[in-house]
């Protein structure tokens, strides 16, 4: 997909083709100073590099972020760059002359990250978007992107994912359950995704199994081998997802929350989601520091800088999705944007889990071996 300058409200967590920098390693810090690793530094007393080059997918906040830090610090050299997907920027890391400061990851390439000592430790207590974390952000942190006690990321958006996502012209009242999808008065409304992972995870919610450690594999494969024939279409690609529900092909199926936005802010359709009473899931993308970056300092208080709430909480205007923080701050953040009246009390309240907290558990990435199970288990079912 080739990049376009568009705002949010049209495209979301797209590829992007790089900025003024579009190739890694034509920065790098040389101005005489030793590395220091991060964990090590101290913000209130600390004299950033004149560079920094910062990689991120949500290209409008990454370039936004950039220009707006290296204004306020006096950072001259600044580079933004793109990618399509983390293997990237990961196989960079993995050859060792990355150049990259600040590096957008998420799921199994953060861990595999700290696993591989590709990523640094923070000095988090020192950053004033830790300390407005929920209690339950800071302790996926620890357990996610953590190691030895010491944290290697900071979470950047949080992402329902997927959602049940339903059409409010053909429901009265949210469906309250994933049991939705296997109901035959639906049947030629419903899709599915067609990624081996979440029909193979709904499926084990669905039928009451840990859909990371589940104890019938045979009963998943079973249910969706009932539920596939329901399906109008099968989506592999979100625009085409949010399109289905936008013209109406279907009434229900499982979607992201951010095209759901899209799909009743934007192009103004009856749509809305839920998180079913068996469950649902939630994931985030976040921000690490690569070993051996070419500009310590500056990417350490770039971390700080860009993870202060009134700093991250414009990831929302930049890409649409809701930043990492306490869903019950965001009116009193968003105070200013809600008088100016770019943002509204009905968008505030959408990303707003409220009592469907209770009902999410945290994404954490699967292993290989389930992986590939759920691949087969897919695979025999579309056959």
């Amino acid at each position: 997909m080739v990049e376009e300058n568009i705002s949010r409200r049209t495209v979301l967590k797209t590829t992007a083709a790089g900025g003024a920098a579009a190739a890694a390693g034509c920065l790098g810090g040389d101005d005489g100073r030793e590395y220091v690793r991060p964990i090590d530094i101290d913000l209130d007393d600390v004299e950033p590099e004149n560079e920094i080059n910062m990689w991120n997918w949500f290209y409008d906040f990454r370039d936004w972020t950039v220009e707006e830090f290296s204004a306020e610090y006096g950072i001259e050299s600044s580079s933004s760059t793109g990618y399509s997907s983390a293997a990237e920027w990961y196989s960079r890391l993995e050859a060792g002359n990355h150049a990259i400061d600040h590096v957008g990851s998420t799921g199994n390439y953060t861990v595999r990250s700290v696993e591989n000592d590709f990523f640094e430790p923070l000095p988090v207590d020192q950053f004033e978007g830790w300390e407005a974390l929920p209690d339950f952000l800071q302790d996926t942190m620890h357990d996610y992107a953590g190691k030895d006690g010491e944290v290697y990321a900071m979470p950047q958006s949080l992402l329902l994912y997927p959602t049940l996502t339903y059409n409010e012209d053909h429901f009265s009242s949210p469906p309250d359950s994933w049991g939705v999808l296997w109901d035959e008065e639906y049947a030629g409304d419903i899709c599915m995704w067609d990624e081996a992972q979440y029909p193979c995870q709904i499926a084990a919610l669905y039928t009451d199994q840990d859909p990371f450690d589940p104890d019938d594999l045979d009963e998943i494969q079973e249910v969706l081998e009932q539920q596939i024939d329901l399906n109008e279409t099968l989506w592999d690609e979100y625009n085409h997802a949010r399109g289905l529900f936008v013209n109406e092909d279907v009434v229900v199926g499982p979607l992201l929350d951010g095209q759901t936005y899209l799909a009743r802010f934007e192009d103004e359709a009856p749509i809305n989601y839920t998180i079913p009473e068996e469950g649902g899931l939630y994931q985030l993308d976040d921000m690490a520091i690569p070993t051996d970056c070419p500009n310590p300092r500056a990417a350490t208080l770039l971390m700080d800088w860009v993870t202060q709430p009134d700093n991250l909480k414009n990831i929302f205007h930049e890409s649409g999705y809701p930043p990492a923080i306490d869903h019950d701050d965001f009116e009193e953040l968003y105070a200013e944007d809600l008088e100016e009246g770019t943002i509204t009390e009905e968008e505030i309240e959408f990303f707003r889990w409220g009592e469907l907290e209770d009902r999410l558990m945290f994404a954490e990435p699967l292993g290989d071996d389930l992986l590939q199970t759920y691949d087969q288990i897919w695979t025999e079912v579309k056959n």
